[in-house]
């Protein structure tokens, strides 16, 4: 098993802090193809929205945005599934992002 693969398998989960882990170790390996690299960067950037870190995962979807191939419809839909959850991130209040990471840190 991949670490894309076990990363995804813990953000199914919801254990989002070891699945973008995870998801940064996918990044190294050397046999992920560029599609893998592309795919653990948008999951990556799912982690970051649910652990209370809109403005990184907003900036993780904007660098690998131009590196998505237009006629891999998946990745685009899995794009457009991130871009909202930033966008719905960004609209907690103070309070709430707080209480994302620190329930991360637990």
């Amino acid at each position: 098993m991949t670490k894309l693969d076990k990363g995804r398998n813990e953000f199914e989960t919801g254990r989002w802090s070891k699945a973008y882990r995870l998801f940064q170790e996918a990044l190294r390996e050397k046999d992920g193809t560029v599609r893998d690299r592309q795919e653990a960067r948008l999951l990556m950037a799912r982690c970051l929205a649910r652990l209370g870190e809109p403005d990184e995962a907003e900036a993780e979807l904007n660098d690998v945005k131009p590196q998505l191939p237009p006629e891999d419809e998946k990745l685009i839909e899995q794009f457009g599934i991130a871009y909202q959850e930033v966008e719905d991130t960004k609209r907690l209040t103070r309070q709430e992002l707080e209480a994302r990471r620190k329930a991360r840190d637990n």
